[in-house]
């Protein structure tokens, strides 16, 4: 879906805002790594001359964001005067040009603060194409043709699992059938789990608490954050457990901090009778074998 008028999609503006919150003073967003969190974003607005907007934001962690913004600013010159079309028409050459800087790519160029800020502004610039067309972003990316949709990809890093002519086939096999998955989901939504439960900062009555609250919001997958003492970890899995009852799900995301010489990893299915009746639970990031090792040290592996 090409963009054919072009008029007044010139970029005249970019503008960068640091967004923060004290999450940390009640534990929320903490893990076994990032004990303080302070939720903040490096926060973009694109504006076109005809006036129209779009926003998009990279996530941080508090201190750090000032460094993201000022990244955020020196990638101005690769948006503005460009004409919003012309990036879209081609959104994977855009994609390699900013994060290939000459310059800049010497602190990136696809990770870190470089990465962080490309970020930002891909995602603004998504957010304004989702808008011209006056449709929501996931609405914009499922009428894409597959070429177009592929099109928009830079496989530099990818093509060794997936080439761009195995990505189009793919696409194209899954037409069949979209219309009734579009119409399931405008109809049922999108299934979504909440990890609000299992910031590893929170006393045992706060989880219990914000367990009864997603139940009732009609949640039905909860995350726990695992990684720094098993035997917490047992004892808050079981909390929310007890809380959400055996029809839900159970998930671990495990930010560990133990290093891996210093325990027995051992990739076994993760057996807690009491906290994964029927064999339910999901297991995130790579850290899940480090903690399924931990279990079966501490002797509750089945």
């Amino acid at each position: 879906m090409p963009i054919t008028n072009k008029s007044g999609l010139k970029i005249i503006a970019l503008d960068v805002k640091d967004v923060r919150f004290p999450t940390s003073l009640g534990g929320h967003g903490s893990d076994a790594l990032h004990t303080d969190p302070n939720y903040s974003c490096a926060y973009v607005t694109l504006t076109t001359e005809d006036r129209r907007y779009g926003y998009g934001l990279t996530f941080t962690c508090g201190r750090g964001t000032e460094v993201v913004v000022l990244a955020i600013r020196s990638f101005k010159r690769f948006v503005l005067g460009m004409n919003a079309a012309d990036i879209f028409a081609d959104f994977a050459s855009f994609w390699k040009t900013i994060t290939n800087d000459s310059q800049m790519r010497w602190i990136g160029p696809e990770c870190g603060v470089a990465h962080l800020a490309a970020a930002a502004i891909l995602n603004a610039l998504w957010d304004l194409w989702a808008r011209i067309e006056n449709k929501p972003l996931w609405r914009l990316l499922v009428d894409m043709e597959p070429q177009e949709l592929v099109s928009t990809i830079d496989f530099r890093y990818i093509s060794e699992v997936i080439t761009r002519d195995e990505a189009i086939r793919i696409l194209k096999e899954r037409k069949s059938g979209q219309g009734a998955r579009l119409k399931y989901l405008s109809e049922n939504g999108y299934p979504a789990y909440t990890t609000q439960v299992g910031w590893m900062g929170y006393s045992d009555e706060t989880v219990s608490h914000l367990c009864k609250k997603y139940l009732n919001l009609g949640f039905t997958h909860f995350k726990v954050k695992v990684g720094v003492n098993v035997l917490d970890d047992i004892r808050r899995c079981s909390v929310v457990r007890n809380c959400i009852g055996d029809g839900k799900v159970l998930s671990l995301f495990c930010s560990i901090i133990i290093l891996s010489n210093q325990v027995n990893i051992r990739v076994v299915p993760l057996r807690l009778p009491h906290l994964d009746p029927g064999g339910r639970s999901a297991i995130g990031q790579r850290g899940a074998a480090r903690v399924r090792g931990l279990f079966g040290r501490a002797g509750v592996v089945a």
